[in-house]
């Protein structure tokens, strides 16, 4: 009995939800178009995982590559380093294959893997990148996420093209870096 008092009351409280957000704005909502929905985060989530056991699973010297995936709205993004052009052109081929993969950006380099030493490098440049997009009132950080491969600052997120120039000027204006690629979806 007393589990469906609860239950009819949480029925009744949760019913009325449009209508105290109602009474409280003035305006209809407009939403964001740049901004993911949970369920495409956790479908991206879950992509990055299997993309990267598929890859690995594909062949044993790329099981031993130093290969990173990142994942934004079912566009792939692949950076790191394999041992050939053939295992270069697998990795994507496998990545691309997957199902529901909207597009592919196979930025793999052909050589050994970098150092532990510019690997943390490269984590202190991403440090410092989100933290300067993050404290900057025009650009959403939540939106970009930000990949940086041996210098080489990746941008990543669906954004308006002004957020875009904003965010690669602002990467570019950081030092210690050899170049920003951009790896947007644009809104405009």
């Amino acid at each position: 009995m007393r589990v469906l008092a609860v239950l009819l009351t949480l029925m009744f409280m949760l019913s009325g939800c449009t209508t105290v957000v109602d009474s409280v704005t003035s305006k209809p909502f407009d939403p964001d178009p740049s901004s993911t929905s949970v369920g495409t985060a956790i479908d991206d989530i879950k992509m990055d995982t299997q993309i990267g056991v598929n890859i690995k699973k594909a062949h044993p010297q790329l099981d031993k590559s130093h290969i990173n995936i990142n994942v934004a709205n079912r566009v792939v993004l692949l950076t790191g380093e394999v041992p050939s052009t053939e295992m270069k052109k697998m990795a994507g081929d496998v990545a691309r294959n997957f199902k529901d993969v909207r597009q592919v950006y196979n930025e793999l380099q052909v050589r050994g893997k970098t150092s532990i030493v510019s690997r943390t490098n490269d984590s202190m440049l991403t440090g410092k990148i989100k933290t300067k997009l993050m404290f900057n009132d025009k650009v959403k950080a939540s939106n970009i996420e930000v990949i940086t491969e041996d210098s080489v600052v990746y941008l990543m997120g669906t954004v308006d093209r002004a957020t875009a120039d904003l965010a690669g000027k602002i990467a570019s204006d950081s030092s210690g870096i050899r170049k920003v690629v951009r790896v947007f979806e644009y809104i405009d």
